[in-house]
């Protein structure tokens, strides 16, 4: 099993601790209410303070939030400079950075970080936190948010920085993402190695065929029409492309067995799953499975965690039955951690991963389409993904004053709009989707899949959905990406695969 990040409550403690120390002076680190619930300083500093903003994001996925530090900075010269600082290149590591960085006394103004690291920011203890509640800066009558304005923010996302393992809003949203199911089109239409073979001495299917290849992912509607209506007139292979999860299973099944009765081989899945977690984490929500709660009985921690039950064991079963059966492979049973690598390599001709990573998806050898995350029992709910901003305790108020200023500037209208759709990301306030610069992008949807994630993603925001969020929630998560593996590579059986990552997880919050 892979080796957890998380650090045990005390050791969590100790490192906040440290970090407290240095930030605040105060004996033992214990932070005040003042310091977890500051109110914005009046007026501006006597010198300019740096506020110092932590990212992990891309050199591709900086232009946008370049022009609204190099804005900022000019409009607050002599107050305010921030400072943008690449620390790592993903979550996982920023993560991992930021307590690296926290224990030896160094401290941003803010970062983008998702809620699961930032109650660790938090801690078990609230006077033990390294970051600090923002109701007041909200409720600011000079610099906060009206209602009306509260208001435009979506609602899942503003409530987000509120789940945290104590009342308030501990952080902000900052562009948000969700999965969704890319699609090879050209496959599902009649460009499929079953017709290739059933068809192989037709001249006609040939030429039709040979023209939707060689166009690749510029063919056209056209190209695919006449190549479809060929092929169902003369009983080949085609597809729909499914809706539910049922649909899918038996969509997958059916292509395998269409490709065993024309003797095609070469490995292939019909679906591809990146991310175990999710794979997991939203079929037991879709299903009614329990797997945690923010509300353990008793107030015992290790009452968290709930997967481990007969429901959660008949489903990974059934699950991994589909992994043997070569229907569903997923990133960490196939052998290159993404899926999205079969795919465009051909060797999956559906894959599901998240919307903020469109562009490892794209192939030049057909035509990539999109369609919401095929769903179980009913529910169509996708798990909302995108970081948040949290806000660290200085010493200087005035430091925390810029952090909150410059996260104003990047959640105005036009600037967060900007700023999503540069990654395809979803802004996070519901006039972003009102603006000229949203509705010209999204307009552009047949043109290139950037364009094409929020057209599709645009009506499923009312659909997600966000797990609890505690000290030990990441542990969970990380578990939930185990599970699978654990089975299929390591033979241990689904009840089994469940207890050992129950026990992990109850180990981690004693």
């Amino acid at each position: 099993m892979k080796k957890l990040k998380i650090l045990s409550v005390a050791a969590t403690l100790a490192f906040v601790g440290i970090s407290a120390i240095a930030l605040s002076g105060c004996g033992g680190g214990m932070m005040s209410d003042e310091d977890i619930n500051p109110t914005l300083p009046e007026g501006d500093p006597d010198s300019e303070v740096t506020v110092t903003f932590w990212h992990c994001m891309g050199h591709n996925r900086t232009t946008q939030v370049e022009t609204i530090v190099n804005a900022f900075n000019s409009q607050y010269a002599g107050k305010y400079k921030v400072v943008l600082s690449r620390v790592a290149g993903s979550y996982d590591d920023l993560d991992d950075a930021v307590r690296t960085r926290l224990a030896g006394g160094e401290v941003p103004g803010l970062t983008m970080a998702y809620p699961d690291s930032i109650a660790q920011y938090i801690t078990s203890d609230q006077y033990y936190s390294a970051v600090y509640r923002v109701d007041n800066y909200i409720a600011d009558p000079e610099l906060g948010y009206s209602e009306d304005e509260l208001d435009d923010f979506v609602d899942d996302y503003l409530e987000e920085g509120r789940g945290y393992q104590f009342e308030g809003t501990w952080s902000m949203p900052f562009y948000k993402s969700t999965e969704i199911m890319y699609y090879n089109e050209n496959y599902f239409r009649g460009s499929n190695p079953q017709n290739a073979a059933k068809f192989a001495n037709n001249g006609e299917f040939t030429a039709l065929n040979a023209v939707v290849t060689a166009a690749g992912s510029e063919v056209t509607e056209d190209q695919l029409v006449a190549l479809e209506n060929w092929v169902e007139s003369h009983d080949g292979y085609t597809y729909d492309v499914p809706t539910t999860w049922d649909e899918m299973v038996a969509v997958g099944r059916e292509m395998i067995a269409d490709r065993n009765r024309e003797g095609v081989t070469g490995e292939f899945y019909p679906v591809g799953y990146d991310s175990d977690a999710n794979l997991m984490i939203s079929q037991l929500s879709q299903r009614g499975i329990p797997y945690t709660t923010n509300d353990p009985e008793g107030g015992d921690p290790t009452k968290h965690f709930l997967f481990n039950n007969d429901q959660a064991v008949d489903f990974l079963t059934g699950l991994t039955d589909l992994i043997d059966d070569r229907v569903l492979v997923t990133g960490n049973t196939s052998g290159v951690n993404y899926t999205n690598t079969l795919f465009t390599d051909l060797r999956t001709a559906m894959t599901i991963g998240s919307t903020g990573g469109s562009s490892y998806n794209v192939s030049s050898n057909f035509k990539v389409s999109l369609a919401p995350v095929p769903y179980a029992n009913g529910q169509q709910q996708y798990i909302m993904q995108g970081p948040s901003i949290c806000f660290f305790i200085q010493n200087d108020p005035y430091v925390q004053k810029g952090a909150w200023l410059f996260y104003k500037a990047m959640a105005e209208t036009d600037a967060n709009t900007r700023l999503a759709l540069e990654s395809s990301y979803d802004p996070v306030r519901d006039s972003c989707y009102e603006t000229d610069t949203y509705r010209n992008w999204i307009a552009q949807a047949d043109l290139d899949l950037i364009y094409a994630i929020p057209n599709a993603t645009k009506d499923l925001r009312d659909c997600y959905i966000t797990s609890p969020v505690f000290i030990g929630s990441d542990v969970a998560r990380d578990e939930m990406d185990n599970v699978i593996s654990a089975v299929v590579a390591s033979n241990y059986t689904p009840a089994q695969a469940l207890q050992m990552a129950y026990d992990a997880c109850r180990a981690q919050v004693f």
